[in-house]
């Protein structure tokens, strides 16, 4: 069998010696690779044992040619150096495949570490889509990390980079006035952010329960609130036309004798309580559940309220070919304020009943939210020659006593029994709604319901 030193010059020569310097590239980028992925204390033993194989392999190729061509016989080589250079060359051929072995080994065990856990690019590249701005700094101010979000904000505000967060922070609370760990700011873009700050504690994982080895990090984060302060704005300025209008009702109603104009007067106040609370739950609902709410309908609807209320809108208006009736935007408003409406049974196609069982949906769905704390209302529907049966029921608390009928249960009450319909309330054991009401003729003075 050839032995290594015979070997020197000749094409299989040149073939080990560039095997053996692509594994020392490729073992040696193994290395930082260990470090920078999730790995145990022995892969990385492993990872540069193997380097330094391949090293130690690449070496003694190395100076076996250098004995050939320079040294060949001198008394610089050792007894060792000639021993290695006298072995056959399929074992340093040998060596050179199981050093390539464990080196695919080690990347393969690296590539699944990337597909099972984070790496310090995958939480980087993460933190940069983020639509809010983050930055994590040490008490002096060294910035650790930071997204982009956040880096463009500081240069929008400051006109510099962001390297020093306590310098970033100081700026806002010059800027708004006050020192405070919340800051709203409004950027000169005409957006509007709230920027938080706050302490983190960092625990070495051996001695988590030990303060001494806890490090204390300062985060400030940016959430972009311009759409949800215009409104809030928005509110505020229609609130404040809303008191001055209070204030001339309270006027007029105290001024007024009339039995009349003082009953018109109460089923207005009961409609504006029951249009503002639904409005309210569904400003609630939008605000916790934003993902499961209709922003356009929320806005619609408030916008539509403020309307009527302040004189800008007096009356009803035409419906749009192909709109909603009034029970399927009742059934849509439930959905707003996160109230789920079963129908159980053929809904009359008459649209005074309809009309009637969308405003019980409404009061149901109301009170379901402020009072059971539930999210779905059930509604059975069942017809005979006499009429038309309707049953609401409602999941969550039961009622804790007797219900008093005021605001919507009494105006729905006097609306059922305008029609010549029979309304009634139970609540115990649980809360259930009935009401019945003749199917086939219309009551006088309901065509247009």
């Amino acid at each position: 069998m050839m032995k290594l030193e015979t070997l020197s010059g000749t094409g299989l020569w040149y073939v080990l010696c560039i095997i053996s310097l692509l594994l020392v590239t490729g073992t040696l980028w193994t290395i930082p690779q260990s470090l920078q992925t999730i790995h145990g204390k022995k892969m990385r033993f492993f990872a540069a044992v193997n380097a330094l194989h391949s090293v130690a392999l690449l070496v003694a190729l190395m100076d076996c040619a250098m004995y050939f061509e320079h040294g060949y016989g001198k008394p610089d080589y050792k007894a060792v150096d000639r021993f290695l250079f006298g072995q056959p060359w399929l074992l340093y051929a040998g060596l050179e495949v199981l050093i390539a072995i464990l080196f695919v080994i080690l990347e393969v065990h690296h590539m699944n570490c990337r597909n099972h856990f984070l790496t310090e690019d995958a939480i980087r590249q993460t933190l940069n889509l983020l639509p809010e701005g983050i930055v994590v700094s040490d008490e002096s101010g060294l910035v650790r990390l930071s997204n982009l979000k956040m880096d463009a904000l500081c240069r929008t505000l400051t006109g510099e980079l962001l390297t020093d967060s306590n310098r970033f922070w100081s700026y806002l609370e010059e800027k708004q006035g006050s020192h405070y760990d919340r800051i709203i700011l409004r950027t000169p873009d005409d957006h509007t952010w709230i920027f938080e700050n706050e302490l983190l504690m960092a625990h070495n994982l051996k001695y988590r329960n030990l303060k001494s080895f806890a490090r204390t990090y300062r985060q400030i984060t940016a959430r972009d609130v311009t759409e949800r302060y215009r409104i809030i704005e928005e509110l505020k300025e229609k609130n404040a036309r809303l008191q001055d209008i209070q204030r001339r009702m309270k006027a007029v109603s105290e001024l007024s004798g009339d039995m009349f104009v003082e009953e018109e007067q109460q089923r207005a106040r009961a409609t504006l309580h029951n249009q503002l609370g639904q409005v309210l739950l569904m400003g609630r609902h939008y605000l916790e559940h934003p993902e499961k709410t209709d922003a356009n309908l929320v806005y619609m609807v408030t916008r539509q309220m403020n309307r009527f209320l302040l004189g800008e809108d007096v009356g009803p208006r035409e419906k749009a070919p192909g709109a909603m009736d009034a029970l399927s935007e009742a059934i849509a408003m439930a959905g707003s304020i996160g109230v789920n409406v079963r129908l159980i049974g053929n809904v009359p196609q008459e649209a005074y009943i309809r009309g009637l069982l969308a405003q019980a949906v409404t009061e149901c769905a109301a009170n379901t939210v402020k009072h059971a704390e539930g999210d779905c209302v059930t509604v059975d529907i069942a017809e005979s020659e006499e009429g038309v049966l309707i049953t609401l029921t409602n999941n969550g608390k039961p009622p804790k006593g007797r219900i008093a009928e005021s605001g919507g249960l009494l105006s729905l009450r006097r609306k059922t029994e305008d029609m010549g319909g029979i309304m009634h309330v139970e609540s115990s054991p649980v809360f259930v709604l009935t009401l019945v009401v003749s199917n086939g003729v219309v009551p006088e003075g309901f065509d247009d319901f």
